[in-house]
């Protein structure tokens, strides 16, 4: 029993951190859209996985395809690279740093 509270537990904390990043990736989305065109700096990103399940990349890449702002391309064959198109990254290493800890890490916690 105490398991499936602590399952039922950790998955309210992928909800909660998905809905506050859909929340932060809309604004800065609206931002960068209603911005100078010339400010984006859109990239294709190798995110490389910590995750191991294919439940666990699935449910990862689409938290990202569902964030606005950026898309999941598709997994590599060997499963450990997620490949994502971001509308503005300018900095991609702290793009990709940003997804793998908040996002990343919350799947890791119920699908590992």
């Amino acid at each position: 029993m105490i398991g499936r509270a602590r399952m039922v537990l950790a998955w309210l904390r992928v909800g909660r951190t998905f809905v506050i990043e859909l929340s932060k990736s809309t604004w800065a989305t609206i931002r960068a859209v209603l911005g100078p065109a010339d400010k984006l700096r859109p990239a294709i990103l190798a995110v490389p996985l910590d995750v191991r399940s294919p439940a666990g990349a699935v449910l990862f890449a689409d938290m990202v395809t569902l964030t606005p702002g950026t898309t999941s391309l598709d997994i590599a064959a060997d499963g450990k690279t997620l490949f994502v198109h971001a509308i503005d990254a300018p900095a991609p290493a702290a793009t990709i740093a940003d997804m793998k800890a908040s996002l990343e890490a919350k799947v890791r916690e119920v699908l590992p």
